[in-house]
């Protein structure tokens, strides 16, 4: 089954380096459905219940089967074969907005308007 962008699944982070987020932990999926369908790889952000005050988290409402924050600042491309292990839950629309909303202001993409190769 295929997940789709709002999905939580758990993934396995590890191996990792330095500050990544490590260890098995629910995600929230980025990518959208077209992109899974042609891809193995997954746009994924971890979520944890240690959460530290910091603009680049996004706070999951309750009555979820998840409670935490999800990391923005630590999104990450995985294989699903390898890293992905089942859906969980799906987080509701606000959610995904709002990740997306701190996703543009953390890689500064407010001034890009058209995707590459689009005319202007």
């Amino acid at each position: 089954m295929l997940p789709e962008s709002g999905d939580i699944a758990w993934v396995e982070f590890d191996p990792v380096l330095g500050t990544e987020q490590a260890g098995r932990r629910p995600a929230l999926v980025l990518s959208d459905r077209a992109y899974h369908e042609v891809s193995r790889r997954s746009v994924v952000c971890p979520i944890t219940s240690r959460a530290k005050p910091w603009s680049f988290n996004v706070l999951l409402p309750e009555g979820l089967k998840i409670t935490g924050v999800v990391l923005v600042d630590q999104v990450r491309s995985i294989d699903r074969e390898h890293r992905m292990f089942g859906v969980i839950d799906r987080a509701p629309d606000r959610v995904l907005q709002d990740v997306r909303g701190v996703l543009v202001a953390l890689l500064g993409l407010e001034a890009v308007s058209t995707a590459p190769g689009a005319p202007p």
